[in-house]
């Protein structure tokens, strides 16, 4: 009986001191990640170098003193400092999303073949990559081939394909996200080289279905707004491999996942793509609305939301925060 008690007595004692461990674990991790986004906030808050989108007249408006650093985990913690909860235009980072729901709609081969994988070395609204290729193939991350996407984009109209965009961003996130019409507004009366660029895939038979109509809900896509925390959870979804964190439900399948990222690897930093996974290592695309999302597959995504962009049209403070990151918590992929 004696020694039951003292064997019930140690059980007890090693369950309470396990408990103890993990609980200190996971209070440490906290502390050293709210710690670290801390200490990079007031380091690169004084990073004034570069400036807003000012081609587009609604993003030349947004101060351009907003900054803000959000993860979200695949477990769903969430830690954040700045201005995290500010709406803006979520722009080309949509270009993802929307790539994984028209590989859901036609298939990778399908996609593959019309629209291109590979990384241009142009800018993102390069005319003349379209021209030099005999195939004319692009990649989904540039304007030309996003707008190609967009066109394969199912629905019975064209109001029904761009809810089901809509709905695919507000699922992957915290149902909040939301069309801009203000940022929607401008770019429609500034997009005249996005319809060019539409009207010379047509010409080359390369859009599916109107292309001043993709144009159109291409737009839309760009200007749905976002917070830096909703973005950071629609990255983590990507991370977890397509189930949202927060809801549990499964929004994309994991292969088209894996196709995405793959693509953010190629293209995501448009012409500087190559340097950024050389120093960084990790999957990520930028918005010329100041935003940048990296993904860590299983782990987490981070989000930097600052307006002013470098010649490539990426946030310079944003890649400066999320490569002292990826450094310091060894995340490069290939590492």
């Amino acid at each position: 009986m004696l020694n039951n008690r003292i064997i019930t007595f140690i059980l007890v004692i090693s369950i309470v001191c396990c408990s103890f461990v993990v609980f200190a674990s996971e209070r440490n991790t906290i502390t050293t990640a709210d710690q670290i986004l801390k200490e990079l906030y007031q380091k690169y808050i004084t990073l004034k170098t570069g400036k807003n989108a000012d081609y587009i007249p609604e993003l030349a408006k947004v101060n351009p003193n907003y900054f803000g650093i959000a993860i979200v985990t695949v477990d769903g913690k969430i830690y954040s400092i700045g201005d995290v909860n500010v709406p803006f235009a979520i722009e080309s980072i949509s270009k993802p999303f929307v790539y994984a729901l028209a590989l859901q709609d036609n298939g990778e081969q399908f996609i593959t073949d019309k629209i291109g994988l590979n990384a241009t070395g142009h800018r993102f609204n390069s005319v003349p990559a379209i021209e030099e290729k005999p195939d004319h193939l692009q990649n989904p991350l540039v304007n030309a081939g996003a707008i190609q996407i967009t066109s394969t984009i199912k629905g019975k109209t064209s109001a029904d394909k761009w809810q089901r965009v809509l709905n695919l961003m507000q699922q992957l996130s915290d149902g909040k996200p939301f069309l801009g019409d203000a940022v929607y507004q401008s770019e429609m009366t500034t997009n005249q080289h996005n319809r060019a660029i539409a009207e010379l895939l047509e010409s080359y038979k390369m859009m599916h279905g109107n292309p001043l109509d993709a144009v159109d809900r291409y737009t839309k896509a760009c200007s749905v707004m976002v917070t830096a925390k909703q973005l950071a959870l629609m990255g983590a979804t990507f991370a977890n491999g397509g189930i949202n964190p927060l809801t549990h439900q499964s929004i994309i399948s994991r292969g088209y996942v894996r196709d995405a990222l793959s693509i953010m690897v190629v293209n995501g930093l448009y012409e500087n793509s190559g340097a950024w996974w050389w120093k960084v290592g990790l999957p990520a695309k930028s918005g010329v609305g100041g935003g940048i999302v990296a993904i860590i597959p299983a782990k987490m995504a981070i989000v930097v939301f600052s307006p002013p962009l470098d010649e490539a049209g990426n946030s310079v403070r944003g890649q400066a925060v999320i490569e002292e990151i990826s450094h310091q918590w060894k995340l490069h992929l290939l590492s």
